[in-house]
């Protein structure tokens, strides 16, 4: 757009010149001829651009046409000047010509342009060539300025771009480390509730139901005795209540504990060797399918270590309408146990099967290599004794 504008620049610089050329047709022609030339440059400097840009550095084709496109604006920018030699009137137009030559990098023409106005000196327009020839060195130093400006406002949209990248990287990375320390936040939460609610279950428990046996054990002792008797009893409701209490505390302490994205992603990062990913995107996972999932999980993971060599592996968990969907995708050796009928790939059939769901494993289709494991869970299926 630069160059377009000092372009049209000149060319208004030189319709004044004009006037000091002699009367003759090519002065009525003159500007014109400059147009078509000037637009032609343009355009065939912004195809050669292009296909530059498009064709790979090998290519012999695209080479060839930058090579003849080329050619071909250094013979219509030199017509120009050669016929500038012969009607003085195109003199006027000539410093638009050396800007091109100069924009476009035109070889030769850079520094032969003023040659053309000789015509114009020689036909006793020597004031035209005098002016033609100040304009043509502004436009000259015009075009490197333009040249120098593009250049360095190329390279501020790459340095601008690479930028963008950088923060778009660290953006990611933040991500991904705010994810990791969100994970094991959660980790450490649910491992400090399933240790209170074991301290809980081995300490406060017992000693309750140890006291509610002791308590049983005076109301037998004094039954002679009514009055204490039915204070005995009254105590022992009291730690019967108590008790219940501590136990449903305790188990939800449990419940909490217990969370199957967490759990999944903990388990893929316990096993050494094996690069693991986890899609996880169910919201309402009851309890028996997530101790399921676990179970085949942990079971998929030690069948693609042990006997698959597997050094990668994809876990997705989805939820549909009706049913919920295991998959798991390793890159080991899927041979090894299919057609084997291992305990491992029948105790996760049975877990499946359990839950009224179906169970497949076999090896991923052509060209990819490595075993799978597909597993659904039906969301109004009871779950079978």
């Amino acid at each position: 757009m630069d160059r377009i504008v000092d372009e049209i620049v000149l060319f208004g610089l030189g319709l004044p010149l004009l006037l000091l050329a002699p009367a003759a047709p090519a002065a009525v022609a003159a500007p014109l001829l400059a147009l078509i030339t000037t637009g032609a440059l343009e355009l065939l400097d912004r195809g050669e651009g292009g296909v530059q840009r498009q064709a790979p550095a090998s290519a012999a084709s695209p080479a060839r046409t930058a090579h003849f496109t080329r050619a071909a604006r250094l013979a219509i920018a030199a017509v120009y000047l050669i016929a500038a030699l012969a009607a003085p009137a195109l003199a006027a137009f000539v410093p638009l010509l050396a800007y091109a030559a100069v924009a476009q990098n035109l070889g030769p023409l850079r520094f032969l342009w003023p040659a053309s106005l000789l015509g114009a000196a020689v036909s006793g327009s020597g004031a035209l060539a005098a002016a033609a020839l100040l304009l043509g060195a502004l436009a000259c130093l015009a075009a490197r300025r333009t040249a120098k400006v593009q250049a360095e406002r190329a390279s501020l949209r790459q340095w601008r771009d690479a930028v963008q990248e950088d923060r778009l990287a660290l953006a990611e990375r933040t991500r991904d480390l705010a994810e990791r320390q969100d994970l094991e936040v959660s980790c450490a939460v649910l491992a400090e509730r399933a240790r209170i609610a074991r301290e809980i279950h081995d300490n406060v428990g017992h000693l309750l139901t140890r006291s509610v046996l002791q308590m049983e054990a005076l109301a037998v002792t004094h039954e002679d005795d009514p009055a204490l008797a039915e204070e005995l009893a009254a105590v022992g409701a009291t730690l019967h209540e108590a008790l219940g209490t501590v136990r449903a505390s305790v188990h939800d302490l449990h419940d909490e504990a217990f969370d199957p994205q967490t759990t999944l992603a903990k388990l893929i990062g316990e096993f050494p060797g094996i690069i693991g990913t986890l899609a996880f995107e169910a919201e309402s996972l009851p309890r028996p399918v997530a101790l399921a999932v676990v179970a085949i999980v942990r079971e998929a993971l030690a069948n693609a270590r042990t006997h698959g060599c597997a050094t990668s592996i994809a876990v997705s968990l989805l939820e549909f309408p009706g049913f919920y969907q295991l998959a798991i995708e390793d890159n080991g050796r899927a041979a090894n146990l299919v057609g084997e009928g291992g305990l491992g790939l029948a105790s996760m059939e049975e877990r499946t099967a359990a839950l009224g769901g179906t169970f497949s494993f076999g090896p991923l289709p052509s060209p990819r290599t490595g075993s799978r494991v597909f597993a659904t869970f039906p969301k109004t299926q009871e779950v079978r004794p």
